[in-house]
């Protein structure tokens, strides 16, 4: 009897044995089967995340190649009109034929000795090649805005194309431009925006005060005698507590001379974040900043320098770093002056 218990009980063992084994096999079978369904919904979602990065790099070329056409168009637009100004629709005189004005850039005498980039180039269309997109210029220079907070008197010496003083109207700040280049006003007009053809510091002198002022890649146009007036007229105009602001390429980033600087005929040379500090306060400035834009910034750098048992590598890795910034640095920096609160 206990013979047969044991037979009847090692014979249950064995079954129970062969069904956990193929209820084991089983389950293993459907994991590997979920675990490939999974592995194609992988695949696909890859695919899709690929195709969808395919998307993305098509809308932004698009996008870009849009707001190149955007400019162009509105270039074209404006070119078209300026045209239509030179060039009278009849003359009476003449039986109705089309009559050519002079051109308003014409080379005057008093620079006929000079060379002069804006009348032997056409700048404006110059500006529109190398400058880029308004956009990115307005994108870039939105950090200057808190400056200028609650100001009704902004003079944006420089204006081109207008881009700050589109900033500027966007954030209900009243502003004028003033820019030597008459074509960068009557866009500036065009763009309904307020803007005067006038030498800066020449403006600066005929206004009685003013509460904000900003200089955007100017400078570098100008003899270092006409920045130290620029300094001294907007010590003297400007409201107390009010900014004065200035942008320019920078020199002490190696990449400035062989990237934008020299592409454009009309700088006259460089001016050092020391030279213009200097200035600055030797006009009455106490405040005065530089900062470096980050905006500006070339997408490259040396890598530093991993590995074990190398003699002085902390120091080597440091030096290279100061090279890195030499070559790689912000193309432009920015000096922010502040004019003193008057003592009561």
């Amino acid at each position: 009897m206990k013979r047969f218990w044991d037979l009847n009980q090692s014979g249950r063992e064995k079954e129970v044995q062969n069904n956990m084994s193929q209820t084991l096999e089983e389950r293993y079978n459907q994991l590997q089967n979920q675990y490939e369904a999974l592995e194609k919904k992988v695949d696909h979602l890859y695919d899709l995340l690929k195709t969808y990065e395919d998307v993305l790099v098509n809308i932004r070329n698009n996008n870009a190649q849009i707001a190149a056409l955007q400019q162009f168009s509105e270039t074209a637009s404006f070119k078209l009109k300026k045209l239509e100004k030179r060039t009278s629709v009849s003359d009476p005189k003449d039986g109705g034929n089309l009559q050519t004005v002079v051109s308003d850039t014409a080379v005057t005498p008093a620079d006929a000795s000079k060379e002069d980039a804006y009348t032997s180039i056409d700048y404006f269309d110059f500006e529109n090649h190398f400058r880029g997109d308004r956009t990115l210029i307005k994108t870039r220079q939105t950090q200057y805005l808190p400056y200028f907070k609650n100001c009704c008197s902004v003079v944006d010496i420089g204006c081109g194309r207008g881009e700050f003083l589109q900033l500027l109207k966007e954030n209900n700040i009243d502003a004028v431009g003033v820019d030597t280049y008459d074509e960068f006003v009557d866009y500036c007009r065009d763009l309904d925006l307020d803007a005067i053809c006038d030498d800066g510091n020449h403006y600066l002198s005929s206004i009685d005060h003013t509460d904000g002022i900003f200089v955007g890649q100017v400078v570098e146009h100008m003899t270092t005698g006409q920045i130290i007036q620029l300094c001294n007229i907007a010590w003297e105009k400007l409201d107390p507590g009010a900014y004065l602001i200035i942008e320019t390429p920078n020199p002490t980033s190696l990449a400035i001379y062989t990237h934008a600087f020299y592409m454009d005929p009309s700088h006259v040379k460089p001016v050092h974040p020391m030279t213009m500090e200097y200035f600055l306060k030797n006009a009455g400035f106490k405040d005065v900043n530089v900062i470096y834009t980050p905006c500006s910034r070339l997408d490259t750098e040396i890598p530093r320098l991993d590995g074990e048992n190398i003699k002085n590598l902390d120091a080597f890795n440091d030096a290279m770093h100061v090279v890195s910034e030499t070559l790689f640095g912000s193309q432009d920096y920015a000096i922010i002056a502040r004019k003193p609160e008057e003592r009561g």
